[in-house]
């Protein structure tokens, strides 16, 4: 297990109450996560309640004993933990390169706080990695090619295999390059104009507490 994200999940567990409503991400980090939560709510008796960003994590988390819901009973969560792909010096994320992104952001955009779990390896001074972007099957091409005028250099359609990689929302997943991103609030909604689009992996709006995590073990709080 990778020490860096096994010491961010730790200190992240830390901020779970009893009866919290809680948000689960998506990835290895969170995966890491959902199991301590798992043990310490059979162990503490914490009555919490879940909402999952995706399938795998819905499973796991059910497997584990833990209570899922979804915003028809929850308007609000306490806290949503997830993980990050890049996180810039403005703490602006890209997430989603599991291929979870629009539940992600479901998730994280409706939580009081949002805490990311990270190594030191995903920080950086500018966003500038793959963009995932789901898209409707049939606008896929007509996406692209608004994708170009926004200033895409580099995009390809993610495959599972020999076949298109299909979302949890049975849509496809672009991974887009641009480049250093110079305003990351300005281009997810710009993205997410383009007709055809359904969400973008830029997270701007939510400003996350980041937990990074070591190699050595250690961490430390970014707000």
């Amino acid at each position: 297990m990778d020490a860096s994200k096994l010491a961010s999940a730790q200190e992240a567990l830390k901020l779970v109450k009893p009866g919290m409503k809680l948000g689960l991400g998506t990835g290895s980090t969170t995966a890491i996560f959902i199991d301590l939560l798992g043990k310490k709510n059979k162990e503490e008796h914490l009555n919490l309640t879940c909402i999952a960003t995706s399938n795998a994590s819905e499973y796991q988390a059910k497997k584990l004993g833990l209570k899922l819901s979804s915003f028809e009973e929850i308007r609000q969560l306490d806290i949503a933990f997830d993980g990050a792909d890049e996180v810039d010096a403005n703490l602006n994320l890209i997430k989603g390169l599991g291929g979870a992104l629009v539940r992600e952001k479901i998730v994280d955009y409706r939580a009081d706080k949002f805490v990311v779990m990270v190594g030191e390896n995903k920080l950086v001074k500018k966003l500038a990695g793959i963009l995932p972007i789901e898209v409707i099957p049939i606008a896929e091409d007509a996406v692209k090619q608004d994708l170009i005028a926004l200033g895409a250099k580099r995009f390809e359609t993610r495959m599972d295999g020999r076949r298109k990689f299909i979302s949890d929302n049975s849509n496809l997943i672009l991974h887009v390059e641009f480049g250093e991103i110079d305003d990351p609030v300005k281009m997810e909604d710009e993205i997410n104009r383009i007709a055809g689009v359904v969400d973008n992996g830029l997270f701007t709006r939510n400003r996350p507490i980041v937990i990074v995590g070591t190699q050595s073990g250690k961490t430390r709080i970014v707000k």
